[in-house]
Formats: structure tokens, C-alpha cells, sequence
């Protein structure tokens, strides 16, 4: 069936060979699990071209597609292998200058054809769900557990670090990404890095982390507060939930990614913080931590089921502190489930 999505893709702009290079597209087509190597494929047969490290690894993971171990240069193989192709695609967004003019000399009689792949990831099949789904539960119990240990006096650096343990302990992988811990003033920065800064009475805490299962990623984000809440914590953090619950509660099927970001805009604009809301509503997560669909001003295509996508607002004082909240949802027809299963009230860390 994932190659079906290839082939129909290849029939769509007319062409004779296609190589892929993103890995996480090589993964969901062929099965392959290594980070080297370019997906050869044409109307007769499909080769993963890679190198000593992962030939054995390769043939044992994409049976019974065909391995091709390179000794000299990856760009010759794959133009001995489409030297019979004349219209030739590769999924442009993922290779480099350098490499496409490599391609352009090894092929002057080829017509080199761009092609956008990442949507063929877009709806996601029961396996999928499932390992998005133990990713998220990895990632909720690895935070309950830590939640109890927060307090005064603890840097940033350290509560990552424990979290990241909790969730490899509990079977991650390894991390989404660089787990965010933004505490007081830093909390307004939406990527900030864990630093040594210690957290103080009255600082917002923004966790944004995410653990891995087989590939599959989960993203979610709390924060908390140290100490008892001041009428701009109640505000702000009001705001934010009730926005990302009724986001949550809007995502319906044959909506845009747009409207719903629009939808969930529109909470904290009539608010008054619209300014400092600076992000997109959210992104699709899957084998990448960022991809299809779009839920932001960018996301014009519909929404369907199966679809798994994050709904984050957040609003970000700078000089004062910032809340984020943040579910990894799947739609279904009945509407968005969340695969988190934190709770969103405001947390006083006393």
C-alpha cells in the first residue's frame, strides 16, 4: 500500500525513476531503520542504495526489496541504475545544491523532476496510531513522575535531565527533541534551552518535551507555577487553557489547518494578547517531530481522519514570562482525541 502511494505519485508527474533521500520516507516505504542511504525506485523494482555499515542491517529490514551497496560514489550507482529513465524525480526539498548539480552532470540527458513526498505520511495506519500512542503515554508517565520533585532551587538543566531519564527508563527511544525547560523570565521564550538558571517563587515553568517509540514521536508541553498564583498568572494561563481546550474541541474533519488555527487565534486575540500568541497552532507529528498537516496560516488543505497534529497556543510577555499548552491530537469523526493525558489545570508548585 506504501508503495502504491509512490508509485501514484511518480504517475502523477510522468516519471520513469525516483530517489529518495529523506530518511524518515525510506523508512515508512522500505522498513529501513539505518540514517545513510538513498531509495532508488522505477516501474520494475525498488533498491535502497547505502554503504557498508547498513548493507546487512538493510537486507535484513526491506525484504524483499533489493540492497545495493555503493563502494565509490552514491551518485554514480544511482545514475547507472536510471540510466534507462528519462524523466527522473527526487525529493528536492531534502537534497543540497551540491548534490543536485551532481545529479545534473552525471545526467545532462535526464530531466530532473522536484517532488514533494512528505504527504504520503499525511494519514496515519492503525500501527502508526498505536506507537504514537505508547510514545505519549511514555512521555505522560515519565512527567508524572517528575512533577512531584519540582520545586525552589532546581535548575532548568536538572529537571531535563531527569525527565529525559524518566522517559528512556520508561522505554523511549530516545528523545522527540531537545527537551525544553523555560522557567520565570525565560518562559516567554518559546524554544529557550535548559540553562542553570534556579527557579524562584512566582516563575512560570514550560516543559516541552516528547518521547520516541519506534520511530514515532509524541509532543506535548505543560507549565507550571512555583508558588501560589498572582492575578497575571490566573490571566494569562485562563487564556491559554480555555483556548487550547476549545482548539482541541473545534478540530472537526473536512476543516482546514488554517481555520482551526484561525479558531484558536481569535480566542486569545478578543482577549487582548493576540501580539504575544507568536507561533502557528500547531504541526502534524509522526516519524517527524514537525510535519503534515499544517495547522497554522500555511494549512489550506482539509483535515481528515486518522490525521495526528499538536494544539499548542501560547501567549509570551517578554521581560515577564510565558504559557504554553500542548496536546498531540488524532481526528476522528466524532473529532480530535488527545494522546496525552495530563491534565491542563494550572499546577502550584508549593
Amino acid at each position: 500500500m506504501r508503495l502504491t502511494k509512490v508509485y501514484d505519485r511518480m504517475k502523477e508527474e510522468n516519471l520513469d525513476a525516483l530517489f529518495i533521500k529523506n530518511r524518515n520516507n525510506i523508512r515508512y516505504i522500505t522498513g529501513f531503520t539505518g540514517d545513510a542511504g538513498i531509495f532508488y525506485l522505477d516501474k520494475k523494482q525498488g533498491v535502497l542504495v547505502t554503504d557498508g555499515r547498513f548493507t546487512e542491517q538493510a537486507t535484513q529490514e526491506i525484504k524483499p526489496l533489493k540492497v545495493l551497496e555503493y563502494k565509490g560514489s552514491i551518485w554514480e550507482e544511482l545514475a547507472d541504475l536510471a540510466k534507462d529513465a528519462k524523466r527522473v524525480g527526487f525529493d528536492g526539498n531534502r537534497f543540497n545544491f551540491e548534490e543536485y548539480a551532481k545529479l545534473c552532470k552525471l545526467m545532462p540527458d535526464k530531466e530532473l523532476v522536484s517532488v514533494d513526498l512528505d504527504e504520503i505520511r499525511i494519514i496515519k495506519e492503525k500501527a502508526e496510531l498505536e506507537n504514537l500512542a505508547i510514545a505519549a503515554k511514555i512521555a505522560d508517565e515519565a512527567f508524572t513522575k517528575l512533577l512531584p520533585q519540582i520545586q525552589k532551587g532546581m535548575t532548568e538543566k536538572e529537571l531535563a535531565a531527569r525527565l529525559e531519564y524518566y522517559m528512556k527508563n520508561l522505554g523511549s527511544d530516545k528523545t522527540s527533541f531537545d527537551t525544553i525547560v523555560a522557567s520565570g523570565p525565560r518562559s516567554a521564550l518559546p524554544h529557550a534551552q535548559p540553562t542553570d538558571r534556579v527557579l524562584e517563587l512566582g516563575d512560570f515553568v514550560t516543559f516541552d518535551f516528547g518521547a520516541m517509540y519506534k520511530g514515532y514521536h509524541s509532543d506535548m508541553t505543560r507549565t507550571v507555577l512555583i508558588g501560589m498564583a498572582r492575578e497575571w498568572h490566573k490571566e494569562i494561563y485562563g487564556i491559554v487553557e480555555d483556548a487550547q481546550r476549545h482548539g482541541v474541541a473545534a478540530a472537526k474533519v473536512g476543516m482546514t489547518g488554517q481555520e482551526l488555527d484561525a479558531l484558536v487565534r481569535k480566542e486569545i486575540a478578543d482577549k487582548g494578547y493576540g501580539k504575544f500568541f507568536i507561533h502557528g497552532t500547531g504541526h502534524g507529528v509522526g516519524l517527524e517531530i514537525h510535519e503534515l498537516p499544517n495547522i497554522n496560516r500555511l494549512g489550506t488543505k482539509p483535515l481528515e481522519t486518522n490525521m495526528v497534529f499538536s494544539v499548542e497556543p501560547g501567549i509570551y510577555i517578554p521581560g515577564q514570562g510565558g504559557v504554553r499548552i500542548e496536546d498531540t491530537v488524532v481526528l476522528t469523526e466524532a473529532g480530535a482525541h488527545p494522546l496525552n493525558s495530563i491534565g491542563r489545570q494550572l499546577i502550584e508548585i508549593i
